[in-house]
Parts: structure tokens; C-alpha cells; sequence
């Protein structure tokens, strides 16, 4: 087990970026973060428009459900409505998760940056041993 456990964490250690290569590390970090900020900003997009078809669909829904409600079309339209409404609540939650995820990427990859600068300069700082 412990063999197992010491090939693991030799694999990801060998994953971590080096603070040779600090500046190629930080661009691509920053290249990476735009990307999903860029994706996040299109998602956004989408559940506004979402969101307006949800409300106007709801809507008529409603009213159509309030104009039959003595027929079994009424409650019919009202659970149609509550449907759509349900329907983009969950793209409001999966949108906010996302949004969540990257905002967490985004420190933990500024917390990585630092790390490395700070081994870099300790380092640069230690004489060479002989």
C-alpha cells in the first residue's frame, strides 16, 4: 500500500511547475483563466436569453392555465409553466456552480503562482553548496 501511496505522490509532484519556467507557467495560467472567463461571460449570455424566453413562456402559461381553469387544461398549462420555470432554475444553479469554480481556480491558481515565486527567490538567495 505505501508503495502505491509514494508512486502517487511522486506523480503528482512531478505535475507541479517548476520555478525555472516561471514566467511560461504564469502566461499560461493567465491564457487559461481568460479562457474560461470567456466561456463563463457566453454562459451568461445564454441564461439571460434563457431566462427572458423562460419568463415570457411562463407567462403565457399561466394565463392560458388561469383562462381554462375549469377544464383539465388549466392545471395542465400551470404545470407546464411550473416545468420551464424549474428548467431554468436548474441552468441558474449549474451556471452559478461553474461561475463558483472558476473564481476558486482563479485564487488557488494565484496562491500556486506565489508559491513558486517565493521558491524562486529562496532559491536565488541560497549560495551554492561545494
Amino acid at each position: 500500500m505505501e508503495t502505491r501511496d509514494d508512486r502517487l505522490r511522486e506523480d503528482l509532484l512531478s505535475h507541479l511547475p517548476q520555478p525555472a519556467n516561471l514566467a511560461a507557467y504564469r502566461e499560461e495560467v493567465a491564457t487559461m483563466l481568460e479562457k474560461k472567463e470567456k466561456a463563463l461571460r457566453r454562459e451568461r449570455r445564454v441564461l439571460i436569453e434563457l431566462w427572458v424566453f423562460v419568463i415570457a413562456v411562463s407567462i403565457l402559461f399561466l394565463w392560458l392555465g388561469g383562462q381554462r381553469m375549469d377544464t383539465p387544461k388549466g392545471p395542465y398549462f400551470v404545470s407546464l409553466a411550473c416545468f420551464w420555470f424549474l428548467f431554468g432554475m436548474v441552468y441558474f444553479v449549474a451556471h452559478s456552480i461553474n461561475r463558483s469554480k472558476v473564481d476558486i481556480l482563479k485564487e488557488v491558481k494565484q496562491v500556486q503562482v506565489q508559491v513558486l515565486e517565493l521558491q524562486a527567490l529562496i532559491r536565488k538567495d541560497d549560495p551554492p553548496t561545494p
